[in-house]
């Protein structure tokens, strides 16, 4: 999708297409899928299981070569990892000898921040996510959502401009999932990024997005856009949200 608007946006895949071959077969994922996601927007890919979200997501985030197509951030072409594009994915990957704090700033470590600045950040996104109180817990010690949360954290604090989310909250029960996705919507609201999350839950979409793109089946590009035009903080059963369910279900539905 060429962009013909005035306001230009940070992210966009231009006619992406990947095929994984083998000696016997091949199987094509993504053909010619086409996106362009604005500053500090919430986009949700919405699309049935196993057609090819993380992968695209891998491909944005400059992890994995597409086949043919290029992702293009902020005018220059996406060829190799760029710490401007924070990943936060189902399992969390915290390092397990490191306690909530120094996961956390492991980031700004990394870059040499000065340890008294690079505490004061880190500090920051820890009371952001609700985990004040856990600076010097370990992993093992947390529940899963809390574990998410030290995840989101530790993204955040490398200042990344685009947030690039894989179904951070699949794993989780269901309490807690309502409880993360009211968390996500409230960090967004305070620190803005842009985000390009990943689910297959048609409300968790709706109670997230300002935009969902819902994807077809293998080979997968984007069948339809849906926009959300809710106020937040949003209500699951206010008749509005109903009425989005209902619409996004529908055209969900289809793709199967």
């Amino acid at each position: 999708m060429e962009y013909t608007g005035k306001i230009k946006p940070i992210i966009q895949c231009k006619n992406i297409c990947k095929t994984f071959r083998t000696k016997e077969t091949s199987l094509d994922v993504l053909q010619d899928f086409s996106l362009d996601v604005k500053e500090n927007e919430f986009v949700v890919l919405l699309g049935p299981g196993q057609c090819g979200k993380t992968t695209l997501m891998n491909i944005i985030a400059g992890i994995e070569p597409s086949t043919s197509g290029e992702i293009i951030f902020e005018d220059v072409p996406i060829t190799r990892p760029n710490p401007s594009l924070g990943m936060v994915y189902q399992t969390t990957g915290l390092f397990p000898w490191f306690t909530v704090m120094k996961n956390v700033d492991f980031g700004p470590r990394m870059k040499r921040m000065p340890a008294k600045e690079r505490k004061e950040k880190a500090q920051y996104f820890i009371d952001l996510v609700g985990l004040t109180g856990f600076e010097n817990s370990y992993p093992i010690k947390l529940s899963g959502g809390m574990r998410q949360r030290v995840g989101i954290a530790r993204a955040y604090c490398n200042d990344p401009k685009v947030m690039l989310m894989d179904e951070p909250f699949g794993h989780l029960d269901a309490q807690t999932r309502y409880s993360m996705q009211d968390a996500i919507q409230d960090i967004w609201s305070k620190e803005k990024r842009t985000v390009i999350f990943i689910t297959n839950n048609i409300e968790e979409a709706v109670f997230l997005a300002d935009r969902i793109v819902i994807m077809t089946n293998c080979p997968s590009r984007v069948k339809t856009e849906v926009r959300i035009d809710l106020p937040r903080p949003r209500d699951y059963v206010s008749r509005q949200f109903l009425e989005y369910r209902e619409e996004v279900s529908r055209l969900f539905e289809s793709t199967k």
